[in-house]
């Protein structure tokens, strides 16, 4: 049984903010450099079929970074700290109004599928990887395990959720924190999740938000202490 805590407010620390607001623009990074990458060398078919856009759209929005006037990431602080589990974009940017999370997803899974072929091949490979150190360290301690098949995860006896649209897609699960908080005269129980806005300028600031059981979202105001 899931243990809920009764919260009035959701509180975040000075030091949550400026890790947020480094870590969404680090994230945003490996993001744009891998899209601009599959847009240019996976077949247009394929592309299209697993993202949703034409690689014409995808490396036109990298270049002139269009996509980040209204990317919404979404972050849970868990045991192990921070995570991100995925972004989202307006609807309207994407091929006959489709999934607007669709894209994020598929190129999670190809981003942790490089992470985890460096790290373990990286003393063999004959050039340099595609991801720095750097960027790897960020992978490393913020993205969330994504694959294509669920076997990875059942071998590693981790839980997970299967994503839908397109493709199915594997996620390690991320428990996000489970609260109860009042909102007006009711009461409303659901998992605390932290929406970072991004737009042209970087980073647009953090929303809050109680993700119920019907799977709505309940957005609230932060406390910065």
């Amino acid at each position: 049984m899931i243990k809920r805590t009764y919260i009035s407010h959701f509180h975040y620390g000075q030091e949550d903010i400026s890790e947020l607001e480094n870590a969404s623009m680090q994230v945003l990074h490996i993001f744009e450099k891998t899209k601009r990458m599959l847009s240019q060398y996976l077949p247009e078919p394929l592309w299209l079929a697993l993202s949703g856009t034409s690689p014409e759209s995808a490396d036109a929005a990298s270049r002139n970074c269009s996509d980040v006037n209204d990317m919404f990431q979404k972050w849970v602080k868990g045991p192990r700290g921070w995570k991100f589990i995925g972004y989202e974009t307006d609807k309207s940017k994407t091929t006959g109004g489709q999934d607007k999370g669709r894209l994020g997803r598929f190129l999670q899974m190809i981003i942790w599928s490089h992470y985890e072929k460096i790290a373990m091949l990286h003393p063999f490979l004959g050039s340099e990887p595609f991801f720095d150190g750097e960027e790897l360290d960020v992978i490393a301690a913020y993205f969330v395990p994504t694959y294509i098949s669920a076997e990875p995860l059942l071998q590693q006896g981790k839980t997970f959720k299967a994503i839908q649209g397109g493709v199915i897609l594997y996620q390690e699960h991320i428990q996000a924190p489970a609260v109860i908080m009042q909102s007006g005269s009711d009461w409303l129980e659901g998992n605390w999740m932290t929406g970072v806005d991004l737009d042209a300028k970087g980073f647009a600031g953090i929303r809050p938000y109680l993700k119920v059981p019907s799977g709505e979202r309940a957005y609230m105001e932060a406390q910065i202490i």
